[in-house]
């Protein structure tokens, strides 16, 4: 036996006893009204008895823990018995209550809990939501530590006023194969009467010979479902859910990609002739042959069934040589090309009288090329350029209005699509074209480290002859000018940030598109936005956002996305994160649009996030730091983890 102040240390805690026992043969130790710390991380608690076993392990009798500084026991945790283990990195408690700020604030028969940073087998907090659709909620986690590479989490989650949902997401997590399976499934709907139930699988899988296999895939059992069940960062106003699933090669001359996309439709006001085709198969190849001297071959196609309920239907069929020339030099480059786009259709559904098997051929010739002059003012630390650029692409005309619009569009008007040679996205329609385009860039570098502070581009196309080509949804309008863009982005004064993009169409003196954006942002957690998004006859918002600590302990959060078109707010959002010495506490309150048909007034939701987290224990919330990251731009801060 052993009396006065006994102490006892190995590599996981050093515990301090009134009096106590050692056996020096088994390294057996006991001591009796014992104080203890762990010494790999913050922790620390007392207790009525410690035993020491064996090396690596220490069991504890009436113990209370806490990762709190001395001085401090804002949180702990009392448990009848606790076991410490080194060779498992966990403590496991039996019997224990949480108590926060003398509060006890749940009761678990059993609890784990780590010693380190590496994941752990068990249960999580609960979390604790609650939303003006489905009422309160409680989810109690259990997290299970398959392997290294894989790991699953069961969230059963009640819901005060709809029933019972069981909830698995299972993840996968090696180098070859990076894949999330998620799965909520309620039985049945007090609200509804209906099962309701959310699937969605995510996998990127690497194969030998230089193959890849991709799967994005979401359904879920109604159209209301992301209204009713929306959490953080899940969407409420989605039209379409995808489901992809492709095969992919690629290596230093081919590029072939097999795919099976089709998409569930959430808008049913949609009529059945604008929702998206099917693409059951989709086949994407590209083959290139280079030489050193700049000369480019080229082959690209691409053979597509599209299916629809309603509609015509079939399969297209694309091939495109291409030959051109690579001429870059310092202070220029010069890339002509010339390619024959051919392509040919298999329909079914036609319009009687037309054709069920339609073709079309033609050349492209392009010619691009810009010079770069590079400004080093004297006694400057600064690096400005000039670069022209004029592009030039000439298609002829052919009449296809009677060919098919499966997947055609015409993509937003920007500094990107300005220098394609097809105005439209999709391979339906091809736009004929006499056309030079004017460009004019100018950067401005950090010389020392290549910093950037300033990248602006304006630009706009002039046609020789008027286009001809246009879609049945998109109507050409009049006039040998394009829309004039401009991309501007400044990083201004030291944390200052302006963003500027602009689409101006000359024929009717009137903007197009519009996007403005100002943000300081002095460090991650030290964000201030306010923007501006405009686009003629479907959208004109303004968006303020800012993330900011008041003092060392308190931040504060806020968001409103303001519909002028609607006239309303279509999201808005405010809270506080409070950091404690071992705890901290996030609330959000959001109250936000669900269903929008323009220019009526929506359905809003309210929900609540909460987040407690204990240092070195675990947390309570529902991804509330994950939902202001994805909300906030520019925003980023650790969040809480179990």
């Amino acid at each position: 036996g052993l009396d006065g102040e006994v102490v006892f240390a190995d590599s996981l805690a050093r515990i301090y006893g009134q009096t106590g026992s050692f056996v020096q043969s088994t390294g057996f130790a006991q001591l009796n009204n014992a104080h203890f710390e762990l010494l790999k991380q913050l922790g620390r608690g007392d207790a009525l008895q410690i035993q020491v076993p064996r090396p690596g392990l220490i069991e504890l009798q009436q113990v209370t823990y806490t990762t709190c500084p001395k001085g401090d026991n804002d949180w702990r945790l009392r448990a009848k018995r606790v076991e410490l283990n080194t060779d498992t990195q966990r403590g496991i408690g039996h019997d224990a209550r949480i108590e926060f700020e003398g509060v006890p604030i749940m009761y678990l028969p059993w609890i784990s809990f780590p010693l380190s940073d590496a994941r752990l087998s068990g249960f999580l907090f609960p979390t604790i939501g609650n939303s003006s659709r489905s009422g309160p909620s409680l989810t109690i986690p259990w997290y299970w530590n398959i392997a290294p590479n894989q790991d699953l989490t069961l969230e059963p989650t009640i819901y005060t006023k709809r029933g019972e949902d069981l909830g698995v997401e299972y993840r996968t997590m090696s180098e070859q194969n990076k894949g999330t399976l998620q799965v909520d499934y309620m039985p049945e709907d007090r609200t509804t009467g209906t099962n309701r139930s959310y699937e969605k699988a995510d996998d990127v899988l690497n194969l030998p010979a230089e193959w890849r296999l991709q799967l994005h895939a979401m359904n879920v059992s109604d159209t209301a479902y992301f209204d009713d069940f929306s959490q953080g960062t899940q969407p409420t106003s989605t039209v379409y859910l995808p489901r992809l699933l492709s095969a992919g090669y690629r290596d230093d001359r081919w590029q072939t990609q097999i795919s099976m996309l089709q998409f569930q439709t959430l808008d049913l006001t949609l009529p059945d002739n604008e929702r998206p085709y099917a693409q059951l198969p989709r086949i994407d190849t590209i083959a290139t042959f280079g030489s050193s001297g700049g000369l480019r071959a080229a082959i690209s196609g691409e053979l597509v069934d599209f299916t629809h309920d309603v509609g015509v239907t079939g399969w297209r069929a694309d091939v495109m040589p291409t030959l051109s020339w690579d001429l870059t030099r310092p202070g220029y480059y010069l890339r002509p090309s010339v390619a024959w786009d051919l392509t040919g259709y298999r329909l079914e559904n036609t319009v009687p009288g037309t054709s069920d098997a339609p073709t079309r051929n033609l050349p492209i010739v392009t010619v691009d090329s810009a010079l770069r002059f590079v400004r080093d003012p004297i006694g400057s630390s600064l690096l400005i350029t000039l670069e022209p650029r004029l592009y030039y692409v000439y298609i002829p005309y052919r009449d296809q209005s009677l060919l098919p619009v499966f997947d055609s569009g015409l993509p937003d008007a920007n500094t990107v699509t300005l220098f394609r040679p097809n105005r439209y996205v999709g391979l339906d329609r091809i736009g004929d074209a006499n056309e030079l385009t004017l460009g004019l860039t100018t950067r401005m570098f950090q010389s020392s480290t290549g910093l950037r502070y300033l990248s602006a581009t304006v630009g706009e196309g002039f046609y020789f002859e008027q286009p001809r080509v246009d879609l049945p949804t998109a109507p050409l309008t009049p006039g040998l000018r394009s829309d004039a863009v401009a991309d501007i982005d400044l990083t201004a004064y030291k944390n200052w940030t302006v963003l500027y993009n602009l689409a101006w169409n000359p024929q009717l003196s009137q903007t197009d598109q519009s996007e403005v954006g100002l943000q300081y942002r002095p460090a991650g957690n030290q964000v201030v936005n306010i923007g501006y998004r405009f686009n003629r006859g479907s959208m004109e918002q303004v968006d303020a956002s800012v993330a900011w600590p008041l003092s060392r302990r308190w931040d504060v959060y806020a968001r409103s996305v303001y519909s002028i078109l609607d006239r309303q707010a279509l999201d808005n959002f405010a809270g506080f994160q409070y950091h404690g010495a071992c705890w901290g506490l996030r609330l959000l309150v959001r109250k936000a649009v669900t269903t929008t048909p323009t220019h009526q007034t929506g359905v809003y939701d309210t929900t609540e996030f909460l987040e407690l987290e204990l240092n070195g224990l675990s947390s309570v919330g529902n991804g509330a730091g994950a939902f202001l990251q994805s909300s906030i731009q520019g925003y980023s801060a650790n969040t809480p983890t179990h």
